[in-house]
């Protein structure tokens, strides 16, 4: 099973009420957890261009990179979320 894609059921969940969980969990992530992973990426980026340590700078990029990927993923997770329910 995928970390991002894993269909395991919930025991004891009927089927409305996992429907409904994934769609809250779906709606929260986007709206909260996206755009502050993002907002921590602006700031470390705007860290980076401020100091003179290249070995800092390059720190920082990395954790810029890092951000991306895991807002890649988080999108993609309520993206699929979505689209098993047809939204």
């Amino acid at each position: 099973m995928s970390r991002l894609t894993g269909r395991a059921k919930l025991p004891g969940l009927a089927q409305p009420v996992l429907i409904a969980e994934r769609e809250r969990i779906a709606r929260e992530l986007s709206k909260f957890t996206v755009y502050r992973l993002f907002g921590i990426g602006l700031k470390l980026q705007a860290a980076s261009s401020r100091d003179g340590d290249p070995a800092v700078t390059w720190r920082l990029h990395e954790c810029v990179q890092e951000l991306d990927l895991a807002i890649s993923d988080l999108r993609r997770l309520v993206f699929n979320l979505d689209a098993r329910h047809g939204h």
